[in-house]
């Protein structure tokens, strides 16, 4: 028999609780391992968004096919923070963003 303390559930924090903006951070895009993908992002960051940033080059996968970019930016808010994730994923021959 299980006991019920009807203890209220602890809240998460949000997101501004979290991370103090403006915020320098890092992104992991996972893509296409071709040329294209590189200039893709930069542009992304640069004429979408109108954020700086800095790319480098990380690992291929096992058999070549997939390349990480590690990109870091300085985010003013949550909402460019959230288009990052999901417009960045929307991009042409990116398959993930972390």
């Amino acid at each position: 028999m299980t006991e019920n303390t009807n203890t209220p559930e602890k809240e998460e924090p949000k997101l501004e609780e979290l991370i103090n903006f403006p915020a320098k951070l890092t992104f992991k895009f996972i893509g296409n391992n071709n040329d294209a993908v590189e200039k893709i992002i930069s542009a992304f960051f640069a004429d979408k968004l109108t954020l700086a940033c800095d790319i480098s080059a990380g690992r291929q996968s096992r058999t070549g096919k997939y390349i990480t970019f590690n990109v870091t930016a300085t985010v003013n808010d949550k909402e460019i923070l959230y288009r990052i994730y999901k417009e960045g994923a929307e991009l042409p021959h990116i398959q993930h963003v972390l």
